[in-house]
């Protein structure tokens, strides 16, 4: 009869370092997608683009979250990632007439 070899404390520790690179290379491979979504889409908004067609491309992100406030002078659209832990940023500012001013990447 095929027997089961114990698991020994050895064992124990290679499998939980194999199980931890995994989930690192994981998060590291998710973070980066996350990273260049912002960094690309930020690179679209040119002075002059409507406000609608900004949101449009917003909304095509996997892994983008954004916030729209309104101003006296215009209004301002924060663009972050989920995955990102807000971190790069895309800040994109709007006129009146609701037209990119500018789009800067923190």
């Amino acid at each position: 009869m095929v027997g089961f070899r114990k698991i020994t404390s050895r064992n124990r520790a290679i499998i939980t370092t194999l199980v931890a690179i995994v989930i690192v290379v994981i998060t590291a491979f998710y973070w980066n997608e996350a990273r260049k979504e912002v960094v690309f889409l930020c690179g679209n908004f040119t002075g002059g683009v409507g406000q609608s067609s900004v949101l449009k491309q917003l909304q095509t992100g996997n892994y983008l979250r954004y916030q729209v406030k309104k101003g006296a002078t215009g209004s301002r659209i924060s663009v972050d990632s989920v995955l990102g832990f807000g971190a790069p940023r895309c800040l994109i500012d709007f006129d009146r007439e609701d037209k990119v001013i500018q789009a800067v990447l923190e």
